[in-house]
Parts: structure tokens; sequence; C-alpha cells
């Protein structure tokens, strides 16, 4: 009877950590913005008007 109650206890361990790895699987990804991702950022750093580097030279 014990042996029967270790398997039952057991098996629910397995199961509850089997659906919590399956829930962490299927939850959705956060999604991190970078400055690439970021136009407002792009614009501030490369403005439109903005003139070449003189140590660039013009296509």
């Amino acid at each position: 009877m014990a042996y029967l109650l270790l398997i039952l206890v057991l098996a629910a361990l397995v199961y509850v950590g089997w659906r919590v790895a399956r829930m962490n699987a299927n939850r959705p990804r956060t999604r991190v913005i970078g400055p690439d991702d970021d136009p407002e950022f792009l614009r501030r750093i490369n403005p439109r008007d903005d003139q070449p580097r003189p140590d660039q030279p013009r296509p």
C-alpha cells in the first residue's frame, strides 16, 4: 500500500512539473526594443538636415 501511495505522489509531481514546463513554453516572449527599433531615436541621432561630417566623402 505504501508503494502505491509513493507511486501516486511521484506521478502527481511528474504531471505537475510537465504542466508547468508546458505553460512556460507556450508563454509569449517579451520583446526588447533596442535603439535600432525606435524611429524617434534614429531621427534624433541622424536628422535629415544634418551635414555630413568633414572626414566622410560625399557620395
